[in-house]
C-alpha cells in the first residue's frame, strides 16, 4: 500500500466516524450541531486527505510543476477532499447551523463514500 492510500484510508475512516456521530445527531441521540466531536473528526480527515493528495503528487514526481496526476484514484480523492471541504464551509454558515449541518456533514460523506467505492 502506498503512502498515498494510506493516507487517504485514514482520512476516509475519519470523516465516517464525524458522519456515524452526526447520524447519532440526527437521530436525537447527542448534540444537535455539527460542533464537538463530529468537527474535529471531520478536520482531521480533511487534513489527511490534503496530505494523500500531496503525497500522490509526490509519488508520481509531478508536485513540482506539469500536470497534476491524472489517475482516476487521485481525481476521487481530489472530489473527497472538496466533498470534505464543502461540509466544513456550511459549518461556518449562521443558515446552517444545527440540523442542516448535521444532513450537510452526511450528504458529504455520502458523496465521499460513493468516491471511495468509485476508485476501489
Amino acid at each position: 500500500m502506498s503512502l498515498w492510500s494510506a493516507l487517504q484510508a485514514a482520512g476516509f475512516a475519519c470523516v465516517t466516524v464525524a458522519a456515524v456521530l452526526e447520524l447519532i445527531a440526527l437521530l436525537g441521540r447527542g448534540p444537535a450541531g455539527l460542533d464537538g466531536p463530529p468537527l474535529h473528526w471531520t478536520r482531521a480527515g480533511f487534513l489527511l486527505m490534503g496530505l494523500a493528495l500531496v503525497a500522490a503528487g509526490v509519488e508520481n514526481g509531478r508536485l513540482g510543476g506539469g500536470l497534476w496526476p491524472l489517475q482516476p484514484r487521485q481525481q476521487w480523492g481530489l472530489l473527497c477532499w472538496l466533498a470534505v471541504f464543502a461540509v466544513l464551509h456550511v459549518h461556518r454558515v449562521k443558515a446552517f447551523k444545527g440540523r442542516p449541518a448535521l444532513l450537510a456533514g452526511v450528504a458529504g460523506w455520502a458523496l465521499a463514500a460513493g468516491a471511495w467505492l468509485a476508485w476501489r
